[in-house]
């Protein structure tokens, strides 16, 4: 990710990444539904502090978590 930013003109220091889960399931499977939405509120405060000008969704748990 570093190296694609690096490409666009973005600093790593101007990037903010969380991921929606705060903890990683078990064997590093990807996490069900009631796991993404116990972690949103968090999400959401992290967003709310941030304030971003881009959010970026990746794969489908957090998409589906954070669009509905």
């Amino acid at each position: 990710m570093d190296q694609a930013f690096k490409m666009l003109g973005i600093k790593r220091e101007e990037v903010y990444i969380a991921n929606i889960v705060k903890c990683r399931p078990p064997s590093n499977r990807n996490p069900e539904e009631d796991e993404c939405t116990a972690c949103m509120n968090y999400l959401r405060n992290q967003v709310i502090l941030v304030k971003p000008e881009i959010v970026v969704l990746l794969r489908k748990c957090s998409f589906k978590t954070y669009i509905g």
